[in-house]
């Protein structure tokens, strides 16, 4: 059986992070002072846990909140479905096994390492291939704020901690503009991404018309090294009254 691959999200993170906990145990052995070889080994036990659990939401935790989020929305098994900054596929493989073979899931990336680590399209498809959906997924180079689609054109739009890394702000805004633009009216969106950024995202997509269903904090699977750094969940659903033009 073949192997399914996961890329590490902006990797320079965690690396940066075991680099500080070695410099905080190392400077303990030329510390003068007990005190000051005490707080070396509490920050560098701060760095270490900071990476743990930044590793286990990359790597585990984000697939255990789609997983808990999917299992409540029931997807067609003919809906045309568009997963934004898919990565290496981990929702886009994940919703693809939920259709036949006249449904399709389409995976849009610019594949930048730094968004997450090994990041390419051959990598995906190899993901995709080694879960058995092939047949029903895309894969598209295309950016987030310029879709290459036609208006109510997808059943469901997803995005994985994607939108964050568009800067500046405004571009954010500009790829949920799109997302909704490509929705079908009465279509989902589902979104996850970091805390800091839900409140303005659900009331753009409220002023857009459309209905929030779901707005919530993600818990511990969704914490990048700490609970001051969560993640959320927005589901809403177009309206047939919808702003995006």
């Amino acid at each position: 059986m073949k192997r399914v691959t996961s890329g590490i999200d902006a990797p320079v993170i965690p690396m940066f992070y075991l680099v500080a906990a070695l410099f905080f145990f190392s400077s303990f052995f030329w510390e003068q002072s007990a005190i000051g070889r005490f707080w070396d080994i509490v920050v560098g036990l701060i760095f270490v846990a900071g990476t743990g659990i930044f590793l286990h939401t990359s790597l585990r935790g984000k697939k255990s909140i789609w997983e808990r989020l999917l299992s409540q929305i029931p997807i067609d098994p003919n809906a045309q479905v568009l997963d934004l900054g898919c990565g290496h596929g981990a929702v886009l493989g994940r919703v693809a096994q939920e259709l036949s073979v006249t449904g399709r899931a389409v995976g849009v990336d610019l594949w930048r390492s730094r968004d997450q680590s090994q990041n390419s399209q051959q990598a995906t498809m190899a993901n995709m291939a080694a879960l058995g959906v092939a047949d029903r997924v895309t894969l598209v180079t295309a950016d987030m704020v310029d879709l290459p689609y036609d208006h109510n054109r997808f059943d469901v739009v997803t995005t994985s901690f994607a939108v964050h890394n568009i800067k500046p702000k405004a571009k954010r805004y500009q790829a949920l503009e799109e997302a909704v633009r490509v929705l079908k009216p009465g279509g989902e969106l589902l979104i996850v991404d970091t805390e800091h950024h839900r409140r303005g995202y659900q009331n753009f997509l409220e002023a857009a018309g459309c209905q929030v269903l779901l707005s919530k904090s993600a818990g511990f699977d969704g914490w990048w090294t700490g609970p001051w750094q969560g993640s959320y969940v927005i589901r809403a659903v177009k309206g047939k009254t919808a702003t995006i033009k």
